[in-house]
């Protein structure tokens, strides 16, 4: 499982996990498993849980 959400990340982020990763001295699989666990569970809680998304500015023309 862990492969599977480290080949869907984009370049930037990977970079970002590897840091954060390095930071608390983990293995950087260990923690995109640990962050895809709560964000499902957060999803999971229900819409009460998650910020209102705020309406997009209409494109002028």
């Amino acid at each position: 499982m862990a492969r599977l959400v480290l080949n869907h990340l984009s370049d930037s982020t990977y970079r970002q996990l590897a840091v954060e990763a390095n930071k608390r001295n983990v293995n950087v699989s260990e923690l995109a498993v640990i962050l895809l666990e709560l964000a499902v569970a957060d999803l999971a809680a229900g819409p009460s849980a998650q910020p209102a998304a705020s309406p997009r500015p209409r494109d002028p023309k």
